[in-house]
């Protein structure tokens, strides 16, 4: 059973919301996490929409396998209209290959680079979820750290103006429900949990 209890959008009432006066446009990018919510989403009862239609039009890039140089090609290389809200949840494919600081920076960077060419862009960052298993580490629970440690950078730097933070503190690692059976990608009550965080926390970006 999925736990109701609302996610905390690290963002203050009124501060971050985007205006609803028109419909609003949602971009989730992101590597494979991204794909298979938006699989499980189109097969859910509130849709690849989220339940939000009524005030915007979601849109889902999920690359599987993209790591994190490939997100600003992957923005600025689509056609149609820049977002007024865009949820990244990216970084998980590099740790292991990244230092977490250097992600971190590299992810400070890239959102300073989105804000300079789409200024007027909400941006939300889907924290990196914890593993059972990191497929390119000798070391999880060094990996686990480095993890914990990037999040909290990029979100004090979105804590600093450059967007708002979303985390994820019912998806955890021990909870051997919540994953597939390679430990990597979520299974269907994982998704629902991950699904319900996005929708609650674009809910309350959009003022609702």
């Amino acid at each position: 059973m999925v736990d109701p209890t609302p996610v905390a959008l690290a963002v203050e009432p009124g501060e971050g919301a985007v205006s609803c006066r028109e419909k609003r446009r949602i971009l989730i990018c992101g590597h494979s996490m991204v794909f298979w919510a938006a699989h499980q989403a189109r097969r859910s009862a509130v849709g690849s929409q989220l339940g939000l239609s009524e005030w915007a039009a979601v849109e889902w890039q999920g690359r599987r396998g993209l790591r994190w140089p490939g997100l600003l090609p992957l923005l600025f290389g689509r056609s149609g209209p820049v977002p007024h809200i865009l949820v990244i949840h990216l970084g998980g494919n590099d740790l292991g290959l990244l230092h977490g600081r250097a992600l971190s920076l590299q992810a400070k960077w890239d959102l300073r680079e989105i804000l300079r060419r789409w200024p007027d862009v909400l941006i939300m960052w889907s924290a990196m979820l914890p593993r059972r298993v990191w497929r390119e580490a000798r070391d999880r629970r060094a990996i686990e750290r480095a993890r914990m440690k990037a999040n909290r950078a990029i979100q004090k730097a979105l804590g600093d103006g450059l967007g708002v933070y979303l985390p994820h503190p019912r998806i955890r690692a021990e909870v051997a429900g919540l994953y597939r059976k390679d430990g990597v990608h979520l299974s269907e009550a994982g998704n629902q949990i991950f699904l319900n965080d996005l929708r609650q926390g674009l809910r309350l970006a959009l003022g609702q």
